[in-house]
């Protein structure tokens, strides 16, 4: 057990969060005796995320000081799209290495991998082996292109080697073939020989197969294995499926990214409950940091996108740690002591899942709702849109104070606060259309009456005295309403006169009064704001149907 005085894992990871960033950072780090050692221990992605911190242009020192292994771990995870290389991508990568000089271009060039080296060549020139007889001047396709490009010529004389695309990439391609000649003789003319000989596609088939193999030792996965961390796995079926004891690691985790821990201390039951875990269990801290990081890598496989996107990391980030902590919350009930209990062991992956299935519900249901609420209010269109998303996320408008677009899902309170806008929502519908009303229509919403709109009316009418029909109201029925609100309305029997329409099998809300009063509050603040003496204006008749045209 730690002492009371010993800083918990979470404080290390507020104090990280409080410590230099972006050019602080690296400048704090070069400016180290051990900086080269420093530098050469960081984990790619950590690296990555330093460079991507300050920029390529201002990462020369950095990049001075980075292994050939690191190197391919960048563009590992910067220049792939899904299993399609984009060489355009590695440009300024290979630019910032041009600036560190022969020795370093040589270096790195000749710890990456062959496939991909041959690869960026394929991409930027053609090729032709002087000593076999080609000559640029034989080609057709040069000969007779108005704007050919450059060619340059190898110091060996074996080969002649067109410059493809514009001429800053030409200028790049060229500096690069000086200086691998300049360092190594036989690699760059292996490269060459690679590069013309090669089938582009089995250079990109094995390239992203030795690519994938890195990815997977840092946490990612491919796009189809992380599809299961959105299978469905109730509460119930979590606590049937007993987790095996956690495996312990063979090394250190690296120490997580600053984005993911910003995301980790921002769920608050989450980060309770991991405070109070490795406070107990000290030795979970590296295993969790470890699942947590292949968490959010697996949410970023399963979006498809590069996994160098700091932008897209942030958002995996937020929706990893918000949905784990909901499942988390969702198999305890609740319980921290619980929750502190079963996380050293648990799978992280499963606890997600748990998360992911109870907002996979709720979108269930905006799905059916969504079609009859075309014209509902604001904040219930803006729930069933968040819904909607690829992954169910939460409309802020529900949040409180309220606020504007979404977020992941993170707490049970989330859940009940969304289910509590679609019983409410569905109760409104039931009786939209128990009134006669259609509400699912092809013409433009913005040219339909607002959903509430009919109910008002409809209640409206039994102000009046007449039966609750949602047909729109006459000059005579407005007037009687304006009167009967004047003095005092029976709540009691219009939230009866409502249930009596609806059926006893309507599946109605105990709210339904609040809903009642709610809209007989709304009817009031439109009649009785109008002036008694004066013909009735339908311009000035908010929310409610009113046939047209109306006369004192």
């Amino acid at each position: 057990m730690p002492t009371p005085d010993a800083p918990t894992p979470l404080a290390h990871l507020r104090a990280q969060l409080t410590a230099p960033r972006g050019r602080a950072r690296v400048e704090a780090l070069l400016e180290r005796p051990d900086a080269a050692d420093a530098v050469a221990a960081l984990a790619p992605n950590a690296l990555h995320e330093l460079v991507t911190a300050v920029g390529l242009a201002d990462a020369g020192e950095l990049l001075a000081l980075a292994t050939p292994e690191q190197v391919q771990g960048c563009l590992d995870l910067e220049v792939w799209d899904r299993d399609r290389i984009e060489l355009p991508q590695a440009r300024p990568w290979v630019a910032a290495l041009l600036e560190q000089g022969f020795e370093k271009v040589g270096q790195v060039w000749a710890g990456l991998d062959a496939e991909w080296r041959a690869l960026y060549l394929q991409g930027h020139t053609v090729i032709y082996d002087l000593t076999g007889g080609e000559d640029p001047d034989h080609d057709i396709d040069y000969v007779e292109d108005p704007d050919a490009p450059p060619v340059w010529f190898s110091p060996d004389g074996a080969f002649a080697v067109r410059l493809l695309h514009d001429e800053d990439a030409a200028r790049l391609t060229m500096a690069l073939l000086d200086d691998l000649y300049r360092a190594d003789l036989a690699l760059a003319r292996h490269t060459l020989l690679a590069a013309r000989s090669e089938p582009t596609a089995e250079l990109e088939e094995q390239s992203y197969r030795w690519r994938s193999g890195r990815l997977a030792d840092l946490g990612y996965v491919d796009f189809y294995d992380a599809l299961a961390l959105f299978a469905p796995l109730t509460v119930e079926q979590y606590a049937a499926e007993p987790t095996a004891p956690a495996t312990p690691l063979e090394v250190d985790a690296a120490p997580l990214p600053v984005v993911v821990a910003e995301a980790l201390l921002g769920k608050s039951f989450l980060a309770r409950a991991w405070d109070r875990a490795v406070t107990e269990a000290p030795a979970a801290h590296e295993r969790l940091q470890h699942a947590l990081v292949t968490l959010v890598n697996t949410v970023l496989a399963a979006a498809r996108v590069r996994p160098g996107d700091s932008s897209a990391l942030g958002a995996a980030a937020a929706y990893a740690t918000a949905t784990l902590s909901l499942g988390l919350e969702s198999v305890t009930r609740g319980d921290l002591a619980r929750a502190a209990a079963i996380l050293p062991d648990a799978s992280l992956n499963r606890l997600h899942r748990v998360g992911f299935t109870a907002t996979a519900r709720l979108a269930k249901v905006g799905a059916a709702l969504a079609p009859r609420a075309t014209t509902a209010d604001d904040t219930a269109r803006a729930v069933l849109d968040a819904l909607a998303a690829p992954r169910p996320h939460l409309a802020r408008a529900v949040d409180d104070p309220p606020g504007v677009g979404a977020r992941p899902f993170e707490a049970l309170i989330d859940l009940r606060r969304v289910a509590e806008v679609l019983a409410e929502l569905a109760v409104r519908i039931a009786i939209a259309e128990r009134l006669g009303v259609t509400l699912i229509a092809g013409t433009d919403p913005a040219e339909r009456p607002a959903l509430d709109a009919h109910v008002r009316t409809a209640l409206t009418r039994w102000l009046a005295g007449g039966p609750l029909e949602a047909r729109a109201l006459s000059a005579a029925e407005l007037k009687a309403a304006r009167a009967a609100l004047g003095g005092a309305v029976d709540r009691v029997a219009a939230v009866a006169a409502v249930r009596a329409v609806v059926g006893e099998d309507g599946g109605l809300s105990p709210k339904l009064a609040a809903l009642v009063d709610g809209w007989l509050d709304e009817i009031a603040d439109t009649l009785l704001a109008l002036d008694p003496e004066a013909a009735i204006d339908p311009r000035f008749i908010d929310g409610l149907l009113v046939a047209a045209p109306i006369r004192a």
